[in-house]
């Protein structure tokens, strides 16, 4: 394909290169065909070049040398730019990216840039091109911070004020504008009007920050298990090895992953560590850092600009050969990887939620095959796919010997009203007397769940989701979790004038009056969405529940999530059954894992007293009933055993299709045209739906689920499909999305 732009003559013996230009349009979105010039220099796959398009240069990519299919007059390429190309491994897994989860190559290419490699050229007086330097990148940064004197009553400019307090009250602005969803203008508002002040400050470069601490202690590697000596031994053996390391919740995973990093590490070979959530790098990596010293990296979205360029060049150097970080860890530029760790396997975290779409589960797995590296998946409640797929490796017990916690399954429909049971209250009493510490999990963030009307049924809503605006603290008002339209709690009920709104339903912040109530004078730690959006505040939380003496943390399913925190005495899920009401074939696995995960928070050490409740509405569920006996070969079996019926995952793949516009009725015909066509195209897949979904930003949206032996078989003619439709899709302004493997149905 050619492109407009300056031309060659004579090109029957010129050198070409398909270049894939980093455009958002997905029009725009495959290989053209350029001339290179004799004096450029070497331009090889993976190069990074100033490519015309239109009147201008921008960024692209080679994927292809000398395989020109265009006819006419190709236009030359404008430079190549002055940075590190991208690695025949990395750029095999973006090309790989884009053709199994159906999304744009140019998308799955910049995954793989080096970090900073925002797209934006500059060129130089000699003509030369180079990336433009990030915002952020430099040793400068613009500051917020918070003026204790003033104060904001309600509304988003609460809520920024609020992140700055639970970030320490100073934030760099970039970053208080992601946690806070806002913008400079809006800061740069509130510091005119003196809420905040705006500052200009020297800006470090050291990722290492983010774990609090200075040089690390080198510590003392333990003795390993029989269980764990097994293990490693089965991993030495098999350098290619595929492993599903699991156990019993404070089994030991973690020594098993720093003995096979030594492993790769005396074979002259870097490794690479995932964990779901960025609230555990700083913990997962002063563990490693303690045993295997400084040459540990740490990679995820939440480093400044300026922290990911100077980790980049740490790991290219081959200053760092082990690298830790959330999911976009798994594109870290590792030299000659030959291990691929990803810790709490079952986490659903993995899974993009946005394009592209990509699950770094699989990544890590197809990246790991690539390279010929051990592939070490670790979790005490392994996926059905997993557990079906992998070579075991089990660590049946504690090292120390610690036994599991019995689980107290608590009916709540025999109960008193409200959110904590008697056996609860209890519990955490006698905890608070000892002066020891408790979790307390309710997955569900804000004061109440909804405002409802007593009266005439009215349900206060958001009027672009179709659904219940939570509310947040009283002062707060009520706000939409998936657009954040917000409005103030209403005195009377808009439906029938009646006096008697009333909240339903309890979220972390009910909870955490109620807990006041329960234990008076105990102090409360909550761990949420709401309370960790700034940098660093995660680790701030939980420094200041590991405070000697009692103390109770409650949030959401963050507290679940690999904490190995001493001195936890008693753990409670409350509402443990309400994965299970939700329509999802998954939904029995969710609460499993999350009771499971939960418990295992509890009494992990030897001699340490442990309890835990479990309040359910419906106790004699089977999902609750195993996690309480700690039976996950027991669940696992059941569990395969359905899905085999069914020929969900892991014996069938799985595709959603969402189309969303502005008007229903266009909404509703573009998605039965989809699945009439796949049905034709693909007469052996099962095709569902489409069925409504509620609206989100005020989109209609309709959905497709597909089930497939193999992903492909519904990928390849939905592509066909989707790019029949894309013009009159784009003439009528709607979206098609599709979603390979979802993690939510």
């Amino acid at each position: 394909m050619g492109v407009d732009g300056d031309w060659r003559g004579s090109q029957e013996l010129a050198q070409t290169a398909q270049v894939v230009p980093l455009v958002r349009a997905r029009a725009l979105d495959r290989a053209f065909d350029y001339l290179v010039p004799e004096d450029l220099g070497p331009v090889a796959i993976g190069s990074l070049v100033a490519c015309p398009l239109g009147r201008r240069a921008i960024l692209g990519i080679v994927v292809g040398r000398d395989g020109a299919t265009h006819e006419g007059k190709l236009a030359a390429l404008a430079g190549v730019v002055a940075a590190p190309p991208i690695s025949p491994e990395l750029m095999d897994l973006a090309v790989w990216i884009a053709r199994y989860y159906a999304a744009p190559l140019a998308a799955c290419l910049r995954l793989v840039l080096r970090p900073g490699a925002d797209g934006t050229l500059r060129r130089g007086a000699d003509g030369s091109f180079r990336l433009a330097e990030p915002p952020g990148a430099g040793r400068r940064r613009l500051v917020a911070r918070r003026l204790p004197e003033m104060s904001v009553a309600s509304g988003r400019r609460a809520g920024i004020v609020r992140v700055l307090a639970d970030g320490g009250g100073t934030l760099p602005a970039a970053e208080l504008i992601r946690a806070a969803k806002t913008t400079m203008a809006t800061l740069r508002r509130m510091a005119d009007e003196g809420t905040i002040s705006l500052t200009t400050e020297e800006s470090g470069a050291d990722a290492n920050d983010w774990l609090g601490e200075g040089p690390p202690t080198r510590s003392v590697p333990p003795t390993l298990s029989p269980d764990q000596a097994t293990a490693l031994a089965t991993i030495a053996a098999e350098p290619a090895g595929r492993f599903l390391l699991h156990g019993v919740t404070g089994s030991g995973k973690t020594e098993v992953y720093l003995r096979a990093i030594e492993l790769a590490r005396a074979e002259g070979r870097g490794s690479l560590l995932l964990v779901p959530e960025i609230a555990l790098t700083p913990q997962t990596a002063g563990r490693l850092r303690a045993r295997l010293g400084e040459r540990v990296a740490i990679w995820h979205s939440g480093l400044s600009a300026g922290e990911r360029v100077a980790e980049d060049r740490r790991i290219r150097d081959g200053r760092a050969d082990v690298v830790v970080g959330a999911r976009s860890a798994v594109f870290a530029p590792v030299l000659n990887l030959g291990l691929v760790i990803v810790d709490e396997e079952h986490d659903a975290s993995y899974k993009q939620d946005q394009s592209p779409r990509y699950d770094a589960r699989q990544v890590a797995y197809r990246r790991a095959a690539a390279a010929g590296a051990r592939l070490l998946y670790g979790t005490a409640t392994p996926r059905p796919e997993s557990w079906k797929a992998l070579t075991h490796l089990t660590l049946r017990s504690r090292p120390d010997g610690a036994p599991l916690p019995k689980v107290e399954v608590v009916d709540m429909r025999v109960q008193r009203a409200g959110p904590i049971s008697r056996p609860l209250e209890w519990a955490l009493q006698d905890a608070a007397a000892r002066g020891e510490k408790a979790i307390v999990l309710l997955n569900r963030r804000g004061f109440s769940r909804m405002a409802l009307c007593a009266g005439c049924g009215w349900i206060a809503r958001c009027p672009d989701c179709d659904v219940a605006l939570v509310l947040h603290r009283p002062d707060d008002g009520l706000v939409c979790h998936h657009c954040g339209f917000e409005r103030g709690f209403p005195d009377l009920c808009p439906g029938c004038g009646a006096a008697g709104v009333m909240r339903q339903g309890t979220g972390t912040q009910g909870l955490e009056e109620a807990l006041a109530a329960v234990v008076p004078g105990v102090p409360l730690v909550r761990l949420d969405a709401d309370r960790a959006a700034g940098r660093g505040s995660i680790a701030r939380i939980l420094a200041e529940f590991a405070r000697p003496g009692a103390a109770i943390l409650l949030g959401t399913q963050m507290v679940a999530k690999g904490h190995d925190l001493p001195g936890v005495a008693v753990a409670a899920v409350i509402d443990a059954d309400g994965p299970l009401q939700y329509p999802d074939f998954r939904a029995e696995e969710r609460a499993f894992s999350l009771i499971v995960q939960l418990a295992g928070r509890a009494g992990r050490r030897a001699g340490e007293h442990s309890t835990v409740i479990v309040q359910a509405w419906e106790p004699a569920a089977r999902a609750v009933q195993l996690a309480a006996n700690h039976d996950v070969q027991g669940f696992l079996e059941g569990e395969i055993e359905r899905r085999t019926r069914r020929g969900f995952p892991p014996f069938g793949h799985l595709v959603r299709v969402v189309v969303d516009g502005d008007v229903a009725a266009d909404v509703a015909a573009a998605a039965s045209t989809v699945a009439e066509r796949l049905k034709e195209a693909a007469p052996d897949l099962m095709v569902l739906g489409p069925a409504r979904l509620h609206r989100l930003r005020a989109r209609e949206r309709r959905a497709i689920l597909i089930r497939a032996d193999r992903a492909v078989q519904a990928v390849d003619p939905l592509r066909n499909i989707v790019a029949d439709l894309a013009p009159e899709l784009r003439r009528l302004e709607m979206r098609l999305v599709l979603d390979v493997d979802p993690q939510d149905t």
